[in-house]
């Protein structure tokens, strides 16, 4: 039986005017031009869903082709985006995330908006017109961070969803508590590094991170998904702009055995470029310099995201250094016959890949 309240007429003054006005709200969608590139990277640093990985200078370096979707408001505000980075393969446009760029996706200007009402409308209207404004697509593939917004636009879109994991330390913690998580294991080996006088040097020679990769994936009789241009052009933009760290670890005779390349936004640091000498496979330089790169983040305030981590063979290194796994999103759909089959294939390739060690 319904209580005598179920009766009354709603009270419209208990109802949050914001959140009123939100639901009239009108969305269009447009592309950005290059003139307006800037605006676009405004919105990076203002959304909550922003990495370094949406900037137009990172796209740039990374996609053979981009461009800028955009939802705006009837006032001209950009209410949030989806940057667009292309490739033609066999005929096919394919939507996908170039190379050494594990996350993109939408973001969203939540500045301004009155509760979780408004922002999740903002997200799910904005974010359903944008999904729905992509134009003639084969295969759209993408994975969107533990920073991403609410998805369920992209979902009434008829794009699907899919779990995966990350781990990550976030920049509440403190070395101390960190510390307390790690392994055994990985303590035994910052502890045989110390006493083997290994030395970090920071911010100079790519090229060692470069050949220490080389050796990486020849190692593995791996093919390298990319050549030397990308992280040089990636390590040229981002230093200039202070998004980059380089980490070498040396031997006390000088030889250099590990290398790590990281890169940042004012939130998170991620793990992109790693290599090592398989000669010295005793000599743990890698934990060292994943080591020297977490204290460096949370000494500047951001968190530290590993990056990639749901692969078996390297998900146990990276579980062993006592980070939080939090959930990424896989944000797929086909365009064509073609891209349902490009899609699968895509899948099948990465089902292989899961079950051998990750080479960054």
């Amino acid at each position: 039986m319904a209580s005598p309240q179920s009766n009354r007429a709603p009270n419209k003054q208990a109802l949050p005017s914001v959140c009123r006005q939100a639901n009239v709200e009108r969305v269009f969608c447009q592309f950005l031009t290059a003139s307006e590139y800037p605006d676009w990277d405004r919105l990076v640093d203002l959304s909550p869903h922003g990495t370094v990985f949406h900037y137009s200078w990172w796209l740039a370096q990374t996609s053979e082709a981009f461009r800028l979707l955009v939802a705006k408001n009837e006032a001209g505000q950009i209410l949030g985006g989806i940057p667009l980075p292309e490739k033609r393969r066999a005929g096919l446009r394919l939507l996908h995330t170039p190379p050494l760029t594990p996350y993109l996706g939408p973001i969203f200007d939540l500045y301004g908006t009155d509760g979780v009402c408004d922002q999740l409308h903002r997200m799910r209207s904005a974010g359903e017109a944008i999904a729905g404004s992509l134009g003639d697509f084969d295969s759209f593939r993408y994975m969107a961070g533990a920073v991403a917004p609410d998805l369920q636009g992209f979902l009434w879109a008829d794009f699907s969803v899919s779990l995966a994991y990350t781990f990550r330390f976030s920049a509440r913690q403190g070395i101390p508590e960190i510390s307390r998580g790690i392994t055994r294991t990985h303590m035994q080996k910052l502890t045989k590094a110390k006493k083997l006088n290994l030395e970090v040097v920071k911010d100079q020679s790519i090229e060692a991170l470069l050949s220490l990769n080389k050796m990486t994936f020849e190692r593995k009789e791996t093919q390298r998904p990319f050549d030397d241009s990308l992280p040089l052009n990636l390590w040229r933009e981002a230093s200039q702009r202070q998004r980059a760290n380089l980490y070498i670890a040396y031997t006390s005779d000088a030889q250099a055995v590990a290398g790590l390349l990281t890169v940042h936004d004012s939130r998170t640091t991620y793990q992109i470029i790693s290599g090592f000498d398989p000669a010295f496979l005793d000599i743990p330089g890698q934990n060292l310099l994943l080591w020297t790169a977490v204290q460096d983040t949370l000494a500047a305030g951001r968190d530290f995201d590993f990056e990639g981590s749901g692969l078996k063979g390297v998900e146990a290194f990276y579980r062993r250094w006592g980070a939080t796994a939090v959930p990424v999103w896989r944000i797929e759909k086909a365009g064509s016959l073609l891209g349902i089959l490009a899609n699968f294939t895509q899948r099948y390739r990465q089902a292989i890949v899961q079950k051998c060690p990750r080479i960054n």
